[in-house]
């Protein structure tokens, strides 16, 4: 592989391919994938230069989908002179990740936990950035679907820790309901705003909308009890995809939590979410059982290991696509995609490879008699150093 950089062009158009020339005959690029809805197009884009420069450059991806950002994280992510952001909280910033050092309402009651103030939902989300990204789509004379991402990174389970103190937060799930109540009612309102100025400016637009994420699931099963989410978390759920399906029926609401989530899928359910993300492969839970029980009523969205298939060889990378189609996409209601955020220790080829054996295999009917059961056990070459284990959540959106 090449060490100069590598560029993705989305839109394989005229302009697509100029630009992807340019950037290989004139800037530092050794490769340029041009991305387009029409892989075909892609490919006689990609064909164009590289037969331009007499060099294997360019290369075709198909892309059928966009994201449309409401500018909330970002905004109220900013710090303010006293190193806050909007919420009150201060973070700790490590590479790609972030953890909160400063709580502001740590020690407050329930009182001041209602007083506190956030801001108004007209400051953080601007309607002309995401009017123009909405033109850009439109005018590239092609049919995408349309996804609005999340108003904010966490939904109200896990701001609560971070306004709160994590630990602090589980105490008062078992001691101070008056306090889980008040902060998660607050995170509520703020939320609809939001939502409903996001909704009010591009909703007619979008097709598929990302909740705030909330992970209550871990690697071995809950976080907290089941009991304890209908407790305090069901019914602003409830409320919150309530009003986004008054506001625009039209759109499939995403739900986001890593974990094995078995003991909350008929909640997800009952909360009224279409699509379920990441469903994580994890020995804790069985995907072909839940794609079983569940099935009919929500989408799978996900399912592609990223701590090892992603990032081992092509072949384990193909060999990851036929299982969780084996138990995810008989039927239909499965949107193959990997777990969790793509990060720099997958390599880039085996996200092509991704691509490739999705459209090979992914086509229906399926063919999942041919598709392996269960993955092969691998071990480490000797003297390679362990795959790190992968952070479970990033500062620039919903993971």
């Amino acid at each position: 592989m090449t060490d100069e950089p590598s560029y993705l062009v989305l839109g394989a158009g005229r302009q697509g391919t100029a630009a992807a020339y340019d950037m290989a005959r004139w800037g530092d690029a050794g490769r340029v994938v041009l991305a387009d809805r029409d892989l075909a197009v892609a490919q006689q884009a990609a064909e164009r230069v590289n037969t331009l420069l007499g060099l294997q450059v360019a290369e075709a991806l198909q892309v059928d989908v966009r994201h449309v950002d409401p500018g909330a994280i970002s905004t109220y992510s900013k710090p303010r002179q006293n190193g806050t952001d909007a919420f009150g909280i201060k973070w700790d910033t490590s590479g790609l990740y972030r953890t909160a050092n400063y709580h502001p309402l740590a020690e407050a009651t329930a009182e001041q936990i209602a007083d506190h103030p956030l801001p108004e939902a007209e400051e953080i989300i601007q309607s002309d950035q995401i009017l123009e990204r909405i033109k850009t789509i439109r005018s590239m004379d092609q049919e995408y679907a349309l996804v609005g991402r999340a108003v904010a990174s966490y939904g109200f389970f896990e701001m609560a820790q971070s306004i709160r103190r994590h630990e602090q937060f589980f105490v008062d799930l078992a001691r101070s309901p008056d306090v889980v109540t008040t902060l998660v009612a607050k995170l509520y309102d703020f939320y609809a705003s939001m939502t409903v100025r996001f909704l009010d400016v591009a909703g007619e637009h979008l097709d598929i909308l990302e909740l705030p994420g909330d992970d209550f699931a871990g690697n071995a099963g809950p976080l907290i009890s089941p009991e304890m989410f209908d407790t305090y978390f069901k019914e602003p759920y409830t409320r919150l995809i309530a009003l986004i399906k008054d506001h625009s029926p039209h759109l499939k609401v995403v739900y986001h939590s890593d974990g094995a989530m078995t003991a909350f899928m008929t909640r997800l359910i009952e909360i009224g979410a279409d699509i379920f993300h990441s469903v994580e492969p994890l020995p804790a839970w069985d995907l072909a059982e839940m794609k079983q029980k569940y099935g009919d009523r929500l989408t799978f969205m996900g399912g592609i290991d990223i701590r090892e298939a992603l990032q081992g060889t092509e072949d384990a990378v193909v060999t990851e696509v036929q299982i969780r189609l084996r138990q995810l996409g008989v039927g239909g209601g499965y949107i193959l995609a990997p777990a969790n955020h793509i990060q720099w220790d997958v390599p880039p080829q085996n996200l092509f490879k991704l691509y490739e054996a999705a459209r090979q295999y992914g086509r229906y009917p399926l063919d999942i008699e041919v598709f392996p059961v269960e993955k092969p056990v691998t071990e480490e070459p000797a003297g390679q150093t362990p795959r790190r284990p992968r952070p479970r959540r990033g500062t620039s959106g919903q993971s």
